[in-house]
Formats: structure tokens, C-alpha cells, sequence
């Protein structure tokens, strides 16, 4: 596929995930109750349209390389892929998430468009299956991870204005405090279990860590996966929420996109190297 195709490909996604998005937005916003069902439907069935073509632009673009070395772009696709499939099943399930869902389809499109077609000048040395699930799980953490704390930032708006009693306009999209409270705690243990697991699998498959350039994405995944433990441990044993939460979230993935995209960028463009 030529650099054009994937180039109106992946704007086809975007003006997908985005038409999706509004057709959520407004059947959250929709007065007369008869249509909010029409609206809503209207807008998953955009959504798959965007998460078929986005995934038909990854498959093109990374899975039929001979090789699988991701580079930066596309694997930030890869998770918006995933976020946007964890959007498009919480509003099937659940139509009060439909307006958080559109909010992170459009994260998702605007992701979507960063897919391309360029030429790896690396490799992997280490192939196979082992490596695969490892991507998998890491993607699948990543991608959980983000939803939790998309919705831990908009969990922070929604509080800030209700406790200043603001009108709140555009804010009431969003679910309720204690749905968003849910749902982000949701994703992040699920996050942490696919977290758990692609640490497990990278640790049991990969050969030499240090030899690979991995060190730095092992020890701040690592403390990633310590702080999110600890607020999930937190949250059972002391109840966290609030701010507190919040805030643990943001540690957690701060030190979760240091880890792979800060480790990757310094290896990759500073230092000359590449992982593998």
C-alpha cells in the first residue's frame, strides 16, 4: 500500500471516530427522548466504521511486516486502536458512558491518523510467538491504563465543578461522579492485571533485559506497576478516592508512558540504538 492510501486511510478513521464522537455527544444532549436511541446507534455504528478502518490501516502497516519493530507512531496507534474498542463496548453495554465514550473516540481518531506507511530502519533480534504475546498484553495494559485515566481527568472536571457550583454546560455528557469513579477503577485493575502479565511474560521471555536496552523501560514499568498496585490496594483496603486516586493515576501512568514512549524516543534519537 502506497504512503497516499495510508494517508486517506487513516483521515478516513479520524472522520469517522469524529462523526462518531458528535453523534454521541448529541444523543447525550438530545431533549426529545424518542431519537436518544436513533442518535446513539447512529454513532456505535460510526465508531465500528472507524475501529474496522483503523484496524485495517494497523494490519497493513504493522502486522504484514516481515519484521514486528514498532516504532513510536505506530504503536500510539496501536493503543488508540485499543481505547477505542474498550469506548465502542462500555457504550454498547452501558448508554450513560456514551459520552465519555465519544470523548475518547476522538482521542482515538486523532491517534488514529498517526499510522503511516514509513519504512523501519530496525529490527528485532528476538522473534516469535513469546514476543507477540508480550506486545499484546503490554498494548492491551497501556490501552486499559489510558481509559482509566481519561476518565480520571474528566472525573477531575466534573468534581471541580460541582464543588464551585458552576453550571456544568459541556460537562454533562459525562456520567455520574460515582459511575466515572467505577468505571476508572474498572480499567485500571484491568490495566494491572494485562500489566502484570506483560512484565511476567517480558521477564520469563526475553533473553538478556540489559543486552536489549530494556532497562530503562523495565525499572520505570516496574515502579508504574507498584504505584498502580498500591492504589488499587489502597482503594480495597482504605477506600481511596478523590483526589488521592486521581492523583495515583497520574503517577502511575506518567511513569507507565516514560517507560516505553520517554525510553523509546531517548534510545531511539538520542542515543542511536533501538531495542532488540
Amino acid at each position: 500500500m502506497t504512503a497516499s492510501a495510508y494517508h486517506v486511510l487513516s483521515t478516513l478513521a479520524l472522520a469517522c471516530y469524529l462523526a462518531a464522537a458528535l453523534w454521541l455527544i448529541s444523543s447525550m444532549r438530545q431533549a426529545a427522548l424518542a431519537t436518544i436511541g436513533g442518535r446513539r446507534m447512529a454513532g456505535l455504528c460510526l465508531s465500528v466504521a472507524a475501529v474496522s478502518v483503523h484496524a485495517f490501516v494497523l494490519w497493513q502497516g504493522v502486522s504484514a511486516k516481515p519484521e514486528f519493530a514498532l516504532s513510536i507512531a505506530e504503536t500510539a496507534s496501536l493503543v488508540g486502536f485499543g481505547v477505542a474498542v474498550i469506548a465502542v463496548v462500555a457504550c454498547m453495554r452501558q448508554a450513560r458512558f456514551a459520552g465519555a465514550s465519544a470523548i475518547l473516540l476522538a482521542i482515538a481518531g486523532l491517534v488514529a491518523v498517526t499510522t503511516n506507511e514509513g519504512s523501519r530502519e530496525f529490527t528485532v533480534a528476538q522473534q516469535g510467538w513469546e514476543l507477540n504475546i508480550h506486545i499484546a498484553l503490554s498494548v492491551l495494559a497501556y490501552s486499559l491504563i489510558t481509559v482509566g485515566t481519561g476518565l480520571a481527568i474528566a472525573l477531575t472536571l466534573l468534581d471541580r465543578r460541582l464543588r464551585h457550583r458552576q453550571p456544568l454546560g459541556w460537562f454533562s455528557i459525562l456520567p455520574s461522579v460515582a459511575t466515572l469513579e467505577s468505571g476508572m477503577f474498572n480499567a485500571l485493575g484491568g490495566g494491572f492485571l494485562a500489566l502484570s502479565l506483560g512484565l511476567f511474560s517480558g521477564f520469563f521471555f526475553i533473553d538478556d533485559i540489559f543486552a536489549q536496552s530494556l532497562s530503562r523501560k523495565v525499572i520505570l514499568s516496574c515502579a508504574a506497576w507498584i504505584t498502580l498496585g498500591a492504589l488499587l490496594f489502597g482503594r480495597w483496603r482504605f477506600g481511596w478516592r478523590g483526589r488521592m486516586a486521581r492523583n495515583w493515576t497520574l503517577g502511575g501512568y506518567v511513569l507507565l508512558v516514560l517507560a516505553y514512549f520517554g525510553s523509546k524516543l531517548v534510545l531511539e534519537n538520542v542515543l542511536g540504538r533501538h531495542w532488540g
